[in-house]
């Protein structure tokens, strides 16, 4: 299969039909808005951080390989100054009879993990040495035969970044630039942003009829002549007295567009404007959010969406809003850069989430 890099034009999707649209202000200007990392791509290795310095680097597949030779790899480290390390073989659930490095064979144990193969703990320090300068990772069978390859072209300098964004350069805990400093001497992360979510509504969205949403549809540029469908929109009653309504509003291969409202019904008469956001990602061109393969989450009362870069889903970017009264707020970021085989996708942006 063909690898590539996905732009932020693909992650959202074709923008919607956008020759009238409402007027309500989009982006509530209250505090800072979110502001989520970006990833950096080193030869066979992406790496990145959220806002409160946790960190992950994964080992793609290499460009045009053989996807049934390659597997994918994760080294995630918290931002605490005694944090362990997780080292993580993808899609691997059986241990492998013998892991080599550049043909010699390492002295490397593993534990079942949620995701995969995880190097146990005592061997972390060999095995991240053996990342520092070996070209290639093996996976052998008892019959010494080759079941996966993680490709290590990039492993370093992405390490090296890590320790950079840590603040761990020149410290006993670095992975690349190990120095005298102390642990002591790398400094706290910084506090996660709190979202305080509006009370749970307690009773279920007001019937909205189709022809309140036809007109909807009419002063948003998304009736079906326009878009092409799908003719499609959900109903949730995310607030008291407030009901959220996604407005299926054009779609592509494997991405859904829909415009999120806010609705509410004031002596019979159903009014709705374009939902405020903290975060700016996703706006069109006209400056309206435009969300992609969203859903309301009832369980957790979260907005969710899951924009694909192509349609098995190994990059594109998934976020999470929490609905604090006035605007929804990012709660989670998490992306994938590069389509090359990895389901593992990196957090850029956390809050904390308060729950009433």
């Amino acid at each position: 299969m063909r690898s590539g890099r996905v732009t932020a034009l693909q992650i959202r999707g074709t923008p919607v039909n956008v020759a009238r649209c409402c007027s309500s202000p989009l982006i509530a200007a209250q505090g800072m808005a979110p502001a989520p990392a970006e990833l950096r791509t080193f030869r066979d290795w992406i790496v990145g951080c959220d806002n409160g310095r946790a960190c992950e680097a994964v080992a793609l597949l290499p460009e045009d390989a053989d996807w049934e030779q390659w597997t994918t790899f994760s080294l995630s480290r918290g931002p605490q100054a005694e944090a362990r390390l997780d080292l993580v073989f993808a899609d691997l659930t059986d241990s492998p009879a013998s892991l080599w490095a550049d043909g010699s064979r390492l002295d490397v144990r593993f534990a079942t993990a949620n995701d995969g193969l995880a190097v146990v703990p005592a061997d972390e320090d060999a095995f991240v040495s053996v990342l520092r300068q070996a070209g290639t990772l093996e996976l052998r069978d008892a019959a010494g035969e080759v079941i996966k390859r993680v490709s290590l072209s990039g492993a370093s300098a992405a390490m090296l970044y890590l320790d950079e964004q840590q603040r761990r350069l020149g410290s006993v805990t670095a992975l690349v630039d190990r120095g005298p400093r102390p642990a002591a001497a790398i400094p706290a992360p910084p506090v996660l942003p709190r979202v305080t979510l509006a009370p749970a509504a307690g009773e279920g969205p007001p019937e909205i009829g189709a022809s309140e949403i036809a007109e909807l549809r009419g002063q948003n540029g998304c009736t079906i002549d326009e878009v092409g469908g799908p003719d499609e929109h959900e109903v949730a009653q995310i607030a008291p007295g407030t009901t959220l309504i996604l407005l299926a509003c054009g779609t592509g291969a494997y991405n859904l567009s829909s415009l999120p409202f806010i609705a509410r019904r004031e002596g019979g008469r159903l009014t709705a404007e374009i939902a405020p956001f903290d975060s700016q990602w996703g706006l069109s061109d006209l400056g309206r959010p435009t969300l992609i393969n969203a859903f309301w989450d009832a369980g957790s009362r979260l907005l969710r969406e899951l924009s694909k870069g192509r349609g098995i889903g190994d990059c594109g970017t998934h976020a999470t809003y929490g609905w604090d009264g006035r605007r929804f707020r990012l709660v989670e970021q998490e992306e994938m850069g590069e389509c090359r085989g990895s389901m593992d996708y990196i957090f850029t942006w956390r809050s904390e989430i308060v729950r009433p």
